[in-house]
């Protein structure tokens, strides 16, 4: 008799329990629904939010990126990192193949290559399109050509280093590195990393307090309704509910915004960064954003919407109370 009481109270209370939380998942549906029927039938402010948020999270979601794929191209051509070391005009074969041994074994050289005028003229005759032109010298005009490869391409003291010991030799006529440009690239790039994120910081604020606006404005004109539903007995979490879900609402819509934006902004820019990049000899494109950012966006804007609300609501809860 006492294990069937038992039984039947542990049953009771599974009952019980799938009841409340079939109850509480109701009710979260429900006013998630009325939430979202809420800002469809004020479909201009809603956009207004939508829009500014979406604009708060567009700059430094496409800047970033647009930092990212620079980064990622500097650091390719950081391993294509050299020495150009012009002899001087007229040197014979014999100076040239000397330098090139004298280069090959000099500590920090990973390996040299020599161009000869006249393999530097072809190739600048196929580079350039004015191989006509180049037919009517009388002679050759470019110098003979060491490219040297260090072995370390991240130190750039030693490759400095290494150029000066260059500029040394008697049979230099001039020598300087090839990635002095990509070094002050790189600076700029950490300067805009920084830029970004104290101007992405400003625009998510901003951002937080349209939501908290907006929230606002819909408080005060839902404050009787408050009023009652206080003195019925009703929870802050009850009466936060779907002030909470608005917010989320907004950023939801907010971040699938900010990636279509986002993404359309990517495709429209990305031809002109292609043709760009060609002109310099890389294969550099921007890229989308991926599946994970795309949800850390939705995320973030979710988020950003959430505590909106809960700030918003957390002002003027007290002062709705009777």
């Amino acid at each position: 008799m006492s294990r069937n009481t038992t039984a039947r109270g542990a049953q009771q209370q599974r009952s019980t329990f799938t009841a409340r939380f079939q109850h509480w998942l109701a009710h979260h549906r429900r006013e998630a629904g009325k939430s979202f029927g809420r800002l469809a039938r004020s479909p201009l402010s809603t956009l207004m939010t939508v829009l500014v948020m979406t604009i708060a999270l567009s700059l430094p979601l496409a800047l970033g990126k647009l930092l990212d794929d620079a980064r990622n191209a500097v650091a390719s051509w950081d391993g294509d990192a050299r020495l150009s070391v012009y002899l001087r005009e007229g040197s014979s074969e014999e100076v040239q193949r000397e330098a090139l041994a004298r280069a090959q074994a000099l500590d920090g050289v990973a390996r040299a290559r020599l161009i000869t005028p006249e393999v530097a003229l072809e190739e600048f005759k196929a580079q350039s399109g004015y191989g006509p032109a180049l037919e009517q010298l009388g002679s050759n005009p470019l110098p003979a050509l060491l490219e040297v490869f260090p072995a370390d391409t991240t130190d750039s003291a030693a490759m400095t280093r290494l150029r000066d010991q260059f500029a040394q030799w008697q049979e230099v006529e001039l020598a300087e590195v090839d990635i002095a440009w990509v070094q002050r690239l790189r600076t700029i790039l950490e300067l805009g990393q920084r830029l970004l994120w104290a101007v992405g910081s400003a625009l998510l604020l901003g951002g937080l307090l349209v939501v908290v606006n907006t929230i606002r404005l819909s408080i005060e004109s839902r404050r009787e309704e408050i009023r009652v539903i206080s003195l019925l007995g009703g929870t802050h979490g009850f009466v936060r509910r779907p002030f909470i879900y608005m917010g989320v609402w907004f950023g939801l819509s907010a971040g699938v915004f900010t990636l279509v934006t986002v993404s359309g902004l990517i495709a429209w820019l990305n031809e002109p960064a292609l043709q760009m990049a060609r002109l310099y000899g890389s294969s550099f494109t921007l890229s989308y954003p991926s599946f994970l950012t795309g949800l850390g966006v939705i995320g973030t804007a979710c988020l950003l919407g959430w505590v909106g609300a809960w700030v918003a609501v957390g002002r003027h809860l007290r002062e709705l109370e009777p």
